[in-house]
């Protein structure tokens, strides 16, 4: 995949001529020590528990030449469990953006490859931590926003998106099924003061799955207004509220089950940042293909705070609840609210180096009965990351 991210960056760069350019190039590398006791997520004698040793490098690239900029980062990580009967897992991450600025139009394209073990997202996903299998995301997106008056923006986008999942998954008796999804979006931005901007778009996006089992295909089209002000230097808000109506049609065995849903698509959030003191409580509502072949609203609800306690010492805390709920079927199919929790606190050694102390817990509970009682898995995790920031490097001609 880096090799066909790479000609991407060496086009976009070319397009500056001979402008003054400016490359950067930095990098950090992070260890982490866990300990968790319920690593899939299992109830009763299920559960099993392992330290975990992750070692996750990452390189970051950057360039800029009058119009154009590009960036680009890799990263490569695995993690190691000292439960033996656990197997070593791998992940990659790479993107690459760029844009080019003309005087009325901006162009961008975003290019991103993900590679890690299914049950890492299994939260936003499938909902099942007992999987081996190992899922692959990618993703393309090329956008143009044309610059109208002072005020007013028009923007346009397409997204297409596979996820994909290994088939080593001797563990459990569900096999995940590939996914794929396109969606185009167009949108009008009006700013009306420097703290007040208004924006409306609407979208449509298809989902498609292809299971040994079952087949899916979801059509959905919405539309959104938005609305963001700075209330000042530390206080924003910003409020998305859309409505949405999607047609689904369900294959099984070769019977063919259609179904049509509507509802509400949501995003919003309220931050504050203080010198000493920041925190954010934010509510959103969206549709999220899995890897089980449904297509689900997932609805959620987040507080975090940080505390600087000194120059170098900073206490985090967050929470955040989480429903899920098919939207593809009539079904009752793996519906879900997912509860987390986390405390940490960071330490900045030195500019290079940080050290970080975290506590995590998480807890799911489905509402598929299981012997007549709904099933709440629960886990507690203990972490110390080792964390080295590289400055890098930046030259210009």
């Amino acid at each position: 995949m880096i090799k066909k991210l790479l000609p991407l960056a060496i086009i976009i760069s070319q397009t500056s001529g001979i402008q003054a350019a400016e490359w950067t190039i930095d990098g950090r590398i992070n260890q982490d020590m866990a300990y968790d006791d319920n690593i899939r997520m299992q109830s009763g004698e299920d559960k099993r528990s392992s330290f975990i040793y992750e070692f996750l490098p990452q390189l970051n690239a950057g360039y800029k030449s009058g119009a154009t900029q590009l960036t680009a980062n890799v990263g490569y990580g695995v993690e190691v469990y000292s439960n033996k009967l656990e197997a070593t897992r791998q992940k990659v991450n790479a993107n690459v953006a760029g844009s080019y600025q003309t005087q009325s139009v901006n162009y961008g394209l975003g290019v991103n490859y993900n590679l890690q073990p299914a049950r890492n997202t299994a939260a936003d996903d499938t909902g099942n931590f007992n999987s081996n299998a190992a899922r692959t995301n990618w993703s393309v997106s090329p956008t143009m926003a044309y610059t109208l008056t002072e005020q007013d923006t028009l923007s346009t986008s397409i997204q297409y998106g596979q996820s994909l999942y290994s088939k080593d998954d001797a563990v459990v008796n569900s096999s995940l099924t590939d996914n794929s999804n396109v969606g185009a979006n167009i949108g009008w931005g009006h700013r009306w003061s420097e703290q007040y901007t208004t924006t409306l778009s609407g979208s449509v996006s298809f989902y498609q799955s292809d299971g040994d089992v079952r087949q899916t295909n979801n059509k959905s089209y919405s539309v959104t207004l938005g609305n963001s002000y700075l209330f000042n230097e530390r206080w924003d808000v910003y409020l998305d509220v859309g409505y949405r109506y999607t047609d689904s049609e369900n294959t099984l065995l070769g019977i063919v089950f259609n179904h049509a849903s509507q509802g509400f698509l949501i995003n919003s959030a309220l931050n504050y940042t203080g010198e000493v003191i920041s925190s954010g409580l934010s509510f959103n509502q969206s549709l999220n293909p899995d890897g089980n072949g449904q297509l689900n609203q997932q609805s959620k609800v987040a507080l975090n705070l940080s505390y600087r306690l000194t120059e170098t010492v900073t206490a985090q805390a967050s929470t955040q609840y989480q429903k899920t709920k098919s939207v593809s079927t009539f079904v009752i199919n793996n519906d879900r609210s997912n509860i987390t929790a986390s405390a940490a606190l960071n330490w900045k050694v030195t500019p290079f180096v940080f050290l970080n102390a975290s506590y995590s817990y998480r807890k799911q509970i489905s509402e598929q009965l299981l012997n007549g009682v709904a099933d709440s898995p629960d886990s507690n995790r203990i972490m110390l990351t080792l964390g080295y920031n590289w400055q890098g490097l930046s030259l210009s001609r």
